[in-house]
């Protein structure tokens, strides 16, 4: 391993270590429920091993959908929900309508659990600089496995691996 490979790993390994083990929290546990409530509600419409998503996207938001469905593949055990920026800002109420920034922060989240249950869920933000692109993987209320990207490319390259590692491989 070079030294900037190896650089890098000590630094992920120390950002995990402080993020993930802590056992559950209230925090966590609060944003755990939020994001299986949010798949739990669009189940009807997801399909198995296949990231849907909302009718209505901006042309950026189509564009960064249709990379995940070539990038991606999600494991036939998995579902998975790609909710884009406009759609997110207006179910939490981020912004105004006059901000003209919808999309800039990030290009979107994906969210995802095995088709069984909600139990774990998988939480991938994809982040513009200078936040940090990352997925977060949360089981019963604690955060179990935490990833930070340098740039969102890397983020999108490593989802198939996250999904199959920590929701299924669709055997």
């Amino acid at each position: 391993m070079n030294e900037k490979m190896n650089k890098r790993y000590r630094r992920g390994a120390k950002m995990v270590e402080k993020r993930v083990g802590v056992g559950p929290t209230e925090i966590v546990a609060g944003w755990q429920n939020y994001v299986t409530d949010l798949l739990h509600r669009a189940q009807p419409f997801m399909k198995a091993g296949s990231i849907v998503t909302f009718q209505q996207l901006d042309e950026a938001e189509v564009v960064f959908f249709e990379r995940l469905h070539v990038d991606v593949q999600v494991p036939a055990s998995v579902r998975a929900l790609f909710l884009p920026p406009s759609v997110r800002e207006q179910m939490m109420g981020e912004g105004s309508s006059d901000s003209g920034n919808i999309g800039q922060m990030d290009a979107g989240v994906v969210l995802a659990c095995p088709l069984n249950h909600f139990d774990i869920c998988l939480n991938a933000l994809f982040a513009h600089p200078p936040f940090t692109p990352a997925v977060d993987v949360y089981d019963q209320g604690q955060m179990v496995a935490g990833y930070q990207y340098e740039n969102l490319d890397e983020c999108v390259n490593d989802l198939t691996t996250l999904l199959v590692r920590h929701l299924g491989s669709g055997e």
